[in-house]
């Protein structure tokens, strides 16, 4: 995330509590983390409406969908994804996220979210495979059809969109501290090193990856009853009302209803 910067933190309450955390406590990172979430409420209320994040999490609803076809490759080729039964794993997941970048570029609106959307939809699906035990390097298209399928599950689709939302809001929290943590790193601050930097990063994506919790126990339930309602044609509009209410994650907050978010009839969206 090195390269996408915003530059120093807004100079709003919540984000001066963060800086002063950064001051005072740094060795709270977990005090920290929450506080950052917290300051970038309004930053990912607005996100919940950016096409690019709807589309990406459309593309992988759709991914998993095709994963439990006996068709598999026609179906990823239906979709614009050019794989066959020669493409290896990672070139699958290549392909995806070429995919999804390709079409993201005609948001304009999205700024960087864009690249934020694929490149967390490309490591989604890399570490899903992984999980499963496979060598992305050997392991071919099959293969991950089989890792992906064991995760289409309304049990695991919701372990899976879980890890997708994390990865996009740790990626997006990262790109607005990160240039304001090196303020906070070296002698005469309050970070003695570099290593003491990376441990607050990797805490704020611990602490990301708990507050995601509330994702995974809805989306399971979103997925199977629209997968079931659509014949497994799950359109983007339906996906964006998901994502409208997804990126949310106050700890005190829960997600509305699978109806509320499916919408109004079985296909009237």
């Amino acid at each position: 995330m090195g390269h996408i910067r915003l530059g120093r933190l807004p100079k709003t309450l919540a984000w001066r509590d963060v800086i002063g955390l950064l001051d005072t406590e740094p060795d709270d990172a977990a005090s920290i983390a929450s506080a950052t979430v917290r300051a970038a409420d309004a930053r990912l209320r607005k996100l919940a409406n950016d096409p690019s994040l709807a589309y990406s999490v459309w593309l992988l609803v759709r991914v998993m969908t095709a994963a439990r076809s006996d068709n598999f490759h026609a179906e990823l080729n239906r979709l614009g994804i050019p794989v066959s039964g020669e493409t290896s794993s990672l070139g699958l997941v290549a392909q995806i996220g070429d995919r999804a970048r390709d079409e993201l570029a005609q948001f304009d609106t999205s700024g960087h979210a864009r690249e934020i959307a694929a490149q967390s939809l490309r490591q989604t699906l890399h570490d899903t495979v992984l999980q499963t035990g496979a060598d992305m390097f050997m392991a071919s298209s099959e293969d991950a059809q089989r890792a992906l399928r064991s995760y289409s599950t309304q049990a695991r689709f919701g372990e899976l969109l879980r890890r997708y939302f994390a990865t996009f809001m740790s990626r997006t929290l990262r790109s607005v501290v990160e240039r304001e943590l090196t303020n906070h790193v070296g002698r005469g601050h309050a970070m003695a090193n570099a290593s003491e930097s990376v441990e607050f990063l990797q805490q704020l994506d611990r602490h990301v990856w708990q507050v995601s919790r509330i994702v995974e126990d809805f989306s399971g339930g979103w997925y199977s009853k629209l997968n079931w309602e659509t014949g497994g044609e799950i359109t983007q509009a339906e996906t964006q009302g998901f994502v409208a209410h997804a990126p949310r994650y106050p700890e005190q907050e829960s997600l509305p209803s699978v109806s509320r978010v499916s919408g109004l009839g079985p296909r009237d969206r």
